[in-house]
């Protein structure tokens, strides 16, 4: 009992910070995922040219054509296009990597051809692939390629958006050197525009040797406190140099996922593939939503000939069953949009996260136990209230009005309630749903 009273009495305090938080937007673009692997990339077989209706209907909103492969194999003329196309062609947006191999003539041949031309408008660019891992490259030598391609890029295209640099995690004090420190690339214009207009990195927080507790725990604390130390990088930079509003920088997590080694395929595992790997991928767009990430684009699509690299969100030829990491990605695509909204709960294997727009409040829970089972309560004022429930959640919703239910171990519900408190549609995934390759069971209450 006293230890409950501890929870409850550090929950208050949680939500006694709601107010502090802003009520961050959304961005259009926050679902990604990277073009990766089509037939031929790296002499391998892959099997993207099938999976284009897959892809549109998991939700995604914007697709990156980079990494290392495309940083040392730049596809051809013909073959970029059928990649713009297949993207565009489902709606979402592409952005798309200059190799940091690329002479200002190369750079500037490309931006020219997809934006003064017809069709195929690329906005949003980045240049490089984790340049310094290995220590390949030096700081000076980043700092070069940068301000040579992309002032190239912009003396073609000013309204361009161009990120960098897109590093194997949020090397430090590397980014702080770019971003306001001594080789400050953040206050230079071109054409009087900004030369650069954010900052991306990678993050696979875990390697060959780890555990599921570091899968719900180490791993996404690690992600997060790149996240917050880029924010205050890029808080610092705007201030420095007056960049506010649509001008300000933005970010981006442009490739991540539970492990850079997958240990396994096991569903009921804890590796990129398994159902825990889903959940992971839905907490880490959970953070994209509360600080105002620009895209969080997965790695990848579908890459299944290896069981270390397998970090597909769709599985094996010839069926391509849509993963766990799919699935949470399109439930949250599909009903969170509008501002992300404060939550809080009192069990530690337990997540939470929430939306609201002018017409609904969704929430996202996820009991990431492998054993407990809880009954929770949901309080949509964000204020705590005397509750038998194991499991209390607290939303800062703004709405009197309370919801109960329960939740199994090892599965994911989605609450989708109207702007008066009634619950409208929920969402049930689980562990035996993924094991069967089935997809979310949703309810729909059309009587509110």
């Amino acid at each position: 009992m006293k230890k409950r009273k501890i929870l409850i009495l550090g929950l208050a305090m949680l939500i006694a910070c709601f107010t502090q938080i802003k009520a961050q937007e959304i961005s259009p673009f926050l679902f990604g995922q990277n073009h990766w692997l089509a037939n031929g990339d790296e002499g391998r077989v892959g099997y993207l040219n099938q999976l284009w209706p897959k892809v549109k209907a998991s939700g995604v909103k914007m697709i990156r054509i980079g990494g290392n492969g495309y940083e040392r194999n730049f596809p051809d003329r013909e073959r970029l296009n059928r990649m713009i196309d297949s993207i565009q062609g489902i709606r979402a947006e592409p952005i798309l990597q200059v190799s940091r191999f690329f002479t200002a003539l190369q750079a500037k041949e490309l931006v020219e051809y997809y934006t003064k031309g017809e069709g195929r408008k690329v906005t949003y660019w980045s240049i490089g692939n984790e340049p310094l891992l290995h220590d390949e490259e030096t700081l000076e030598i980043v700092h070069e390629f940068i301000l040579r391609l992309a002032t190239a890029m912009k003396e073609v295209s000013p309204e361009i958006k161009i990120f960098v640099f897109d590093e194997a995690g949020l090397r430090m004090p590397e980014y702080g050197e770019l971003c306001g420190g001594s080789m400050d690339i953040t206050g230079l214009k071109v054409n009087g525009q900004w030369l650069i207009d954010g900052f991306s990195f990678h993050n696979y927080p875990n390697g060959i040797e780890f555990n599921r507790d570091d899968v719900v725990f180490k791993g996404p604390q690690s992600i997060l406190n790149d996240i917050k130390q880029l924010n205050e990088l890029i808080e610092k930079a705007n201030e420095k140099h007056r960049r506010i509003g649509e001008e300000g920088l933005m970010w981006g997590l442009t490739e991540f996922n539970v492990t850079w080694s997958n240990p396994d395929r096991e569903t009921s595992g804890y590796g990129n593939p398994s159902f825990l790997g889903g959940q992971f991928i839905a907490e880490i767009f959970g953070y994209g939503m509360q600080y105002g990430a620009h895209m969080m684009n997965m790695w990848c699509i579908n890459e299944t000939d290896a069981v270390s690299t397998d970090f597909g969100y769709l599985g094996f030829p010839r069926e391509f069953y849509p993963r766990s990491s799919y699935y949470h990605m399109q439930m949250m695509s599909e009903n969170m949009q509008g501002r992300f909204v404060p939550s809080g709960n009192n069990k530690e294997y337990v997540k939470t996260i929430a939306s609201s727009d002018s017409e609904k409040i969704t929430l996202i829970i996820m009991n990431q136990h492998n054993s407990e089972n809880y009954n929770f309560e949901v309080n949509l004022n964000g204020k705590t209230a005397k509750s038998k429930a194991d499991l209390i959640i607290l939303v800062n919703g703004k709405i009197t009005k309370t919801y109960t239910g329960s939740i199994p171990n090892q599965s994911t519900l989605l609450l989708v309630f109207d702007k008066s408190g009634n619950l409208i549609k929920k969402m049930e995934y689980n562990l035996a749903l993924n094991i069967k390759n089935l997809p979310p069971l949703t309810t729909e209450n059309k009587n509110q």
